[in-house]
């Protein structure tokens, strides 16, 4: 198994709808105010790291998302003039 070669459904159902969505604000706040600070790596059990790492991959896949929107913004107000 490759670390964190976790698909962002698999992360979405390890971490939970309601940890999700606060996750998913914050990358998406973040990505509007170009920063990225992504959740912290959890120390304890396994399978706290492992939850760790899903928090990781919801975070980072949707502030990628918002930049590549913020991206695509910017490119087509400049299009438009």
């Amino acid at each position: 198994m490759t670390p964190k070669s976790f698909d962002i459904e698999t992360a979405k159902e390890i971490v939970g709808d309601e940890r999700m969505r606060i996750i998913e604000a914050k990358a998406r706040q973040d990505a509007d105010n170009g920063i990225m600070d992504k959740p912290a790596r959890a120390e304890g059990t396994y399978w706290d790291g492992i939850r760790s790492d899903m928090e990781y991959i919801v975070y980072t896949t949707t502030h990628h998302k918002r930049m590549e929107r913020v991206a695509r913004m910017k490119e087509r107000e400049k299009n438009n003039g």
